[in-house]
């Protein structure tokens, strides 16, 4: 996947590029047909009452590179995106999945995402018994979830946060969804 991200940023500099390197070819071809080393532009009094400053038009053109490069973007990151879905293992992501099937983990996961937590305040919070909570943070630990705190405790990995966001942002993407 590093890759892959490697070469979507190497091929949009490369694009950047050409669209730059474009302008000047655009820019030194006006100055060869003009025969001096400015361009110049005739305008009327009416035309000129008229006409945008330079600053405006500038960034008129910078919007529309923005917006040129935004929908490259997006394009290519549904291509990358459709890429993944085909090389995702299976087992794994069923996996990921099972390790937050289960309300009282993700009550677990949220309340270590903003801060490292003890055993106690899981069994506090959660008011489950001792073999429960150790068997909840066991299958967090194994899937990389959670690991042991340096200074005693529990807290989130970042393939943990990462996954909580992801499944957050799903479930707010869904809504109120009603499943038959």
């Amino acid at each position: 996947m590093a890759d892959k991200v490697a070469d979507m940023r190497k091929e949009f500099r490369d694009e950047i590029r050409s669209l730059k390197d474009e302008i000047r070819r655009q820019v030194s071809q006006a100055l060869e047909n003009s025969g001096s080393s400015s361009i110049r532009v005739d305008l009327q009094k009416d035309d000129v009452a008229q006409a945008e400053p330079s600053f405006v038009v500038v960034k008129d053109l910078v919007r529309q590179i923005r917006e040129d490069v935004k929908s490259s973007l997006a394009t290519r990151g549904e291509i990358a995106v459709d890429e993944l879905v085909d090389n995702m293992p299976e087992t794994t992501a069923a996996d990921l999945l099972k390790s937050l099937a289960n309300t009282d983990r993700l009550k677990m996961v949220k309340m270590l995402y903003s801060t490292r937590k003890t055993f106690s305040d899981f069994k506090t919070a959660t008011g489950l018994e001792a073999a429960s909570v150790n068997n909840h943070l066991k299958s967090l630990l194994n899937m990389g979830l959670v690991s042991h705190s340096d200074e005693g405790g529990y807290e989130m990995t970042k393939r943990g946060r990462m996954l909580t966001r992801t499944l957050a942002l799903m479930s707010e993407a869904l809504g109120e969804e009603q499943v038959d």
